[in-house]
């Protein structure tokens, strides 16, 4: 029966055409190698090379059976070189899930360092709800989700990767507007514009509480403010609304966003995947996370949340 190493034996041969050397370069002695020469042209059913005391040359035969033995051998290298990359996460695809806010820093600064080290990863990206990437991940749509002020469930893995000070956004011509730093509490008697809390319960609760914390209850305004930014309207609404300081990085004009007083309040991005994704590729890429902010872990409010 013709095994792969009957090609390798044949291919040290013909590119020698000297067995002693062939066997050499084997680290094999020389009898084994030419029994084994023999087998192969015994299962082919015809010489591939003819032998002399002193040559060793290829038979037309031998040259024909020389391209495929090396194309065979130069396809199983490189399968097994994908399989052992892919087993260390350099090699496949990676669908990610990211809350809107991440797009701005967060996203991008961990997809570049990312790439960096395994440019052979194919990464996929969706913005997507916080409400619909526990489902997304479960049901194996994405393999790990990049998420603002996650929601809790318990078939999936948390882990904190960034907290970043939250900021009030302001319309240019508004009073405070031109200050470097405001109070929250100077915001009560604004009326706010956020976003419909189902789409982001406990993301909206954060906020909500920063409010509470600050002593006043926010008056909403029937607004969303994701859509008002996508339509590019957010700076004709006369409202305040507070957001992660990234998002201050591609402010719509008319708006301006101003940094919160001490205690400023902040809120965490974690990596959420699925607590049985074994996925070389996830692993690697929570591993690089971790090299490009300051590692943290969720503090233990996000499992009471």
């Amino acid at each position: 029966m013709l095994e792969l190493r009957h090609l390798r034996y044949f291919l040290a041969v013909a590119e020698e055409l000297n067995f002693s050397r062939a066997a050499e370069r084997l680290n094999m002695a020389q009898p084994p190698l030419s029994v084994a020469i023999r087998q192969l042209e015994q299962e082919l059913g015809t010489p591939l090379l003819t032998r002399t005391t002193r040559e060793v040359r290829l038979t037309d035969a031998g040259e024909a059976f020389l391209s495929g033995a090396q194309a065979t051998l130069a396809e199983l290298d490189r399968a097994m070189t994908d399989a052992r990359r892919a087993s260390h996460g350099e090699l496949g695809r990676l669908r990610i899930a990211f809350s809107w806010g991440a797009r701005f820093v967060t996203l991008p600064t961990l997809g570049q360092a990312f790439r960096s080290s395994y440019p052979d990863v194919e990464l996929l990206t969706e913005e997507m709800w916080n409400a619909r990437m526990a489902a997304a991940l479960n049901s194996r749509a994405v393999d790990l989700a990049i998420s603002i002020c996650p929601e809790v469930h318990g078939s999936l893995r948390y882990e904190a990767i960034r907290r970043e000070p939250v900021v009030a956004l302001l319309m240019a011509d508004h009073p405070l507007a031109g200050e470097t730093q405001i109070e929250l509490e100077a915001l009560r008697e604004e009326p706010f514009v956020m976003f419909p809390r189902g789409v982001a319960p406990r993301f909206y609760d954060t906020l909500i509480g920063f409010c509470r914390g600050a002593g006043f209850e926010p008056k909403l305004l029937n607004e969303s403010f994701h859509t008002s930014w996508q339509l590019g309207v957010l700076a004709d609404v006369p409202a305040a609304a507070i957001a992660p300081e990234s998002v201050a990085r591609e402010l719509p004009a008319g708006l301006v966003a101003v940094s919160l007083s001490e205690p400023t309040p902040r809120v965490e991005t974690a990596l959420v995947w699925r607590e049985d994704n074994r996925s070389a590729t996830c692993t690697a890429f929570r591993a690089v996370a971790r090299t490009v902010f300051e590692p943290q872990l969720l503090d233990t409010s996000l499992g009471e949340a």
